[in-house]
């Protein structure tokens, strides 16, 4: 599943791990949604919480509705902004199309602009994707570990590039090359061919001779796994399969 998310009447989400029940899916899913976003966009605590009784696509809405609420302090000097008027009353046409979940009252007349934002830019999320919307899996994972190896480096740089995370430690005198993959691989039967000729690659043509490949962690691949190759030119190299737990997206 290299793209999960939801439409307005199913969710695509992934079952690994600690991910097996619809709440911890959908709890995954917001946590990565909010490492992508500006602040605005974030959900809160509360909403996260609302995942237990509501599918995604109604999460979304509530959060577009809650944004839109009235406002009982009204001035004549309220610019109505046309364009974001329009949007909205073309999203709601179409969303009485596709479900009875609607406001029972909402404005565009705030003074709050920054609230009007918040749902319009939700509503272009929704809108570019016919009512859906889907994390890139590849993208989100190498985030995710990125922002962890960031959050825990004291004395290490750190360099996120296009397709790896290098990790440099000049006191310890190591440095670490990473590539992530979003697969839920089989430690017991292994199909990464692929995987290994790139850490291969890396190690023979960079300075960079221990190389990490970096999975989620699944119930058949929880534990470190060494390989040795026999196409590596460097005499001390080290490559590993890494199975990352992604269980603190639940915290």
């Amino acid at each position: 599943m290299k793209k999960f998310g939801f439409n307005s009447k199913n969710e695509f989400l992934p079952s690994f791990d600690k991910f097996q029940s619809n709440m911890n899916k959908r709890l995954m899913f917001l946590k990565l949604f909010n490492q992508q976003v500006p602040c605005s966009l974030r959900f809160t605590k509360k909403e996260l919480n609302s995942c237990k009784e509501n599918q995604l696509f109604d999460i979304f809405i509530k959060k577009v509705f809650y944004n839109l609420q009235v406002n009982s302090k009204y001035s004549s000097k309220i610019n109505i902004d046309i364009k974001k008027t329009l949007l909205i009353n073309k999203f709601f046409k179409k969303l009485s199309l596709r479900t009875e979940l609607m406001p029972t009252k909402y404005s565009i007349l705030t003074n709050d602009i920054s609230s009007l934002k918040k749902s319009t830019d939700l509503i272009n999320i929704l809108m570019e994707n016919d009512f859906s919307f889907f994390l890139d899996g590849e993208e989100s994972f190498k985030n995710f570990v990125s922002n962890k190896i960031l959050n825990s480096s004291k004395n290490r740089e750190v360099n996120i590039f296009e397709d790896s995370i290098d990790i440099v430690s000049k006191e310890l005198m190591f440095q670490t090359k990473i590539f992530t993959f979003w697969e839920f691989i089989n430690s017991k039967k292994l199909d990464i061919d692929k995987h290994i000729k790139k850490a291969i690659d890396c190690i023979n043509k960079s300075e960079f001779k221990q190389v990490y490949l970096v999975y989620p962690k699944n119930e058949k691949f929880y534990k470190h796994v060494s390989v040795r190759c026999n196409d590596v030119l460097s005499s001390e190299y080290e490559i590993k399969l890494i199975p990352y737990s992604m269980r603190s997206t639940l915290r």
